[in-house]
């Protein structure tokens, strides 16, 4: 028989990081407040097709766990009306699957929703809660995770890792554990691995879902990286 953390694993050998650049792209990330996108008119609106498309992509993926479910988000091979990937931020226009993201976990009515917020906890709460898990209090905060589920020192490919801001205590970054090579650790999750410059503001960059390479970082030294490895949680 195979067992959940086998078949994780098998998963996670399956992946290849697309980007290991350190220091960490993220590094002048800012969170602006934008307005609920779809209910927002004028400049850059999204296309209906752009929107049908997306919910065309969720009803097919995967709903048997969490892990999968990301894996095929990262996998998405689709572009926009725009030439872009779903599982990337927009450079002009709000991703309509990572607005989805925010609208599905309870943000549908809040000044956050939308691709130029950080969506790195909306990503990983999409995915348990289309798994059939609880989601964290604060689904949109990646610090809310260190309250959610248990805590765990064995962590296998598939848990939780969550990572604080060397400067900043209220912010940092979540995703999935594929796997770990010596102090840096190789995770699948949203909003990694920018490219190029969107119109959300001053050091957004176009990220997207996939594997990326982050440092554990136990000295929180900022020349390391901007985060460092606060826990490993699994959910309850």
């Amino acid at each position: 028989m195979i067992t959940r953390r086998a078949a994780l694993a098998a998963l996670g050998a399956s992946l290849l990081p697309t980007s290991a650049a350190f220091p960490d792209d993220r590094l002048e990330y800012r969170d602006y407040s934008f307005s609920d996108y779809y209910a927002v008119k004028g400049a850059f609106p999204s296309l209906q097709k752009d929107i049908d498309a997306a919910d065309q992509i969720v009803r097919r993926l995967p709903t048997d766990n969490y892990f999968s479910i990301m894996q095929s988000l990262s996998e998405i091979t689709e572009v926009g009306s725009t030439g872009e990937l779903f599982n990337m931020r927009w450079k002009q226009v709000a991703n309509p699957l990572i607005v989805r993201f925010f609208h599905d976990i309870g943000y549908a009515k809040t000044p956050y929703p939308g691709d130029c917020t950080s969506w790195c906890a909306a990503t990983l709460s999409w995915c348990l809660k289309h798994a059939g898990l609880k989601i964290p209090k604060d689904p949109a905060s990646s610090q809310s995770y260190l309250s959610y589920g248990r805590r765990i020192t064995d962590p296998a490919p598939g848990d939780i890792c969550v990572f604080t801001d060397v400067g900043d205590k209220a912010h940092g970054h979540v995703g999935l554990l594929v796997s770990r090579s010596g102090a840096v650790l190789r995770i699948l999750g949203g909003n990694q691995t920018g490219d190029s410059a969107t119109n959300c503001g001053p050091g957004y960059l176009k990220s997207k879902i996939d594997v990326t390479e982050i440092p554990i970082n136990p000295q929180k030294k900022r020349s390391v990286g901007i985060h460092y490895l606060s826990a490993y949680v699994r959910p309850a």
